[in-house]
């Protein structure tokens, strides 16, 4: 193959102002269409979660029809039996909002003045500043809105899920037959497919055993609306970076007003043992090379996503940045953009690896 001049590996301008173009077009359309596509993310998202079970009980030759039913009425139990207490919990939380509200501002007080006994002054009107700017309560009501969004789609988004359970015998012949029709590479778009599964599945669990741990550190501690915080802790646990750091904010927030300064240490200190072991320990050792992303890329994309698509959007960050990633990466022109989004050092070493094969292949 010969070799590029300088000339053939430089973009023109022109080149460069429809990629550009192309890509803000886009960004936009999906915006714009964010109320018909997050429902279609989301069925997808549970979709893949389940497609495990439908596949193992069809694999015990159980019909497909009961199969799914099957798998349905599993995943509906927990979500009926929690969500009951949940939306009690969520209708008291909302009605004293107010109440709650004036109950924080006045133990904060009482903090401060605990700490200028101390020698330690705080200024309560920079601290207010401060809460305004970082504007969590308008991050958590945005995601109980879309939450709630949701809960309104919920008969589409079951029947999406349904339909895709039934298509998943047939879904990966389908994937084959498009990269052959397209001449894409198969076995690349066969990983990208397995990690976003596999993904998925271990974020369900990690997600699942912090709510769990977080649930009994708040029924112990008797924080009220532990079940909330709960589920909160579930849904957060999927945004990248900081959905640990809100999940925590109304608990300690609560344990703080309801029994104190100590409590609201000890709920704190939890959380962050909490975080550290499934966060820092489980999910690295369970997910194993990692994503291929750069932290700085995951933190990047969820911010990204969340401005397109809302909360949704910030729980589906990172597979739908790494699908972006494998697309830039197909194509040569766009290659660099892919590696902008990769983990350099990891890309180093495949690369690397790759070259050394090639030339001994040439050897």
């Amino acid at each position: 193959m010969p070799k590029q001049t300088a000339k053939e590996a430089i973009w023109p301008v022109t080149q460069l102002f429809v990629l550009s173009a192309s890509i803000l077009i886009t960004i936009f359309l999906l915006k714009a269409a964010s109320d018909f596509i997050v429902p279609f993310l989301i069925a997808v998202a549970i979709a893949v979660i389940l497609a495990p079970l439908f596949t193992w009980l069809e694999s015990k030759r159980i019909p497909k029809g009961v199969s799914l039913l099957a798998v349905i009425v599993i995943s509906l139990i927990p979500v009926i039996l929690v969500g009951g207490y949940v939306a009690e919990e969520a209708a008291a939380f909302s009605a004293n909002y107010q109440n709650i509200k004036a109950s924080f501002t006045q133990s904060l007080q009482h903090f401060f003045a605990g700490l200028s006994q101390y020698g330690i002054v705080v200024d309560e009107a920079k601290v207010d500043l401060i809460l305004q700017k970082s504007n969590v309560s308008a991050v958590l009501r945005k995601l109980a809105a879309q939450a709630n969004e949701q809960f309104s789609n919920f008969l589409l988004i079951f029947f999406m899920v349904a339909f895709m359970l039934m298509e998943s015998a047939h879904f990966y012949n389908k994937m084959e037959k498009i990269a052959q029709t397209y001449r894409l590479d198969g076995t690349v778009l066969q990983e990208l497919l397995d990690k976003v599964k596999s993904y998925f599945s271990i974020k369900v669990k990690t997600s699942l055993l912090t709510a769990l741990w977080v649930l009994a550190i708040l029924w112990f501690y008797e924080v009220p609306y532990y079940y909330l915080w709960a589920v909160l802790a579930f849904a957060l646990n999927f945004i990248p970076v900081i959905g640990s750091i809100l999940a925590a904010i109304p608990a300690v927030a609560f344990a703080l007003v309801s029994h104190g300064i100590g409590t609201a240490l000890w709920v704190a200190l939890w959380y962050v043992a909490v975080n550290m072991v499934v966060g820092n320990i489980l999910e690295p050792k369970i997910m194993g090379k990692g994503l291929g992303l750069s932290a700085l890329v995951i933190f990047l994309s969820m911010t990204f996503w969340g401005w397109v698509f809302g909360p949704a959007g910030m729980i589906l960050s990172v597979p739908l940045t790494m699908i972006v990633q494998y697309l830039f990466d197909h194509y040569e022109q766009t290659r660099w953009i892919a590696l902008l989004l990769s983990d350099y050092e990891t890309n180093t070493t495949q690369g690397g690896t790759d070259a050394k094969n090639d030339n001994e292949t040439g050897a």
